[in-house]
């Protein structure tokens, strides 16, 4: 099966919750904000939405929001105080998170650096580079075995054991070498 190939992205999944995901997007934000990347970060959980998230999509299946905050501590308000020129929660099961990228993504110029945090959306694209987020804090992890052949790099953000320098943008391609 020929997944799609989305070269602007790159894609942050984790072993498990607070593993680190949030702090490495910051940490490659921070590298390329004169780039205005714009970060996405997606979750399964559907739950009411904090303030500075705006409503611009909503039905059954999935849920889009534009952060317009960085007060409090959402991980999307942390993206935008890094630097992310735009930054989006999307809420969406499984079964629906590649409509909802489609679809927010259409609106993103190709040649725009985009950051994701996502443990699912690896398995249905190609992004033009793969991080994983590990912690030996994370007690119950999740299994990423499909994730981890297909990963560029395995990091622990929280151990301090993060090396991006041959994380490049260029012609709208993540590339690491």
């Amino acid at each position: 099966m020929n997944r799609p190939v989305y070269n602007n992205l790159l894609i942050i999944a984790g072993t498990g919750r607070n593993g680190g995901k949030t702090t490495l997007a910051c940490m490659v934000i921070r590298k390329f904000r004169e780039l205005k990347p714009i970060a996405i970060k997606i979750s399964p959980h559907f739950h009411k939405p904090s303030g500075g998230l705006v409503n611009r999509h909503a039905d059954d299946k999935f849920n889009i929001y534009p952060e317009t905050s960085t007060a409090g501590n959402k991980d999307t308000g942390r993206m935008l105080e890094s630097g992310a020129s735009e930054a989006y929660y999307i809420q969406a099961y499984d079964k629906n998170v590649m409509e909802a990228f489609i679809l927010l993504m259409s609106k993103i110029p190709e040649d725009r650096p985009v950051i994701c945090e996502s443990p699912s959306l690896g398995k249905y694209i190609e992004p033009g580079v793969l991080f994983i987020a590990d912690s030996m804090e994370i007690k119950v992890k999740k299994d990423l075995t499909a994730l981890l052949k297909k990963a560029d790099l395995v990091l622990s953000p929280l151990a301090g054991k993060v090396d991006i320098d041959k994380l490049y943008f260029s012609g709208g391609y993540w590339i690491f070498r």
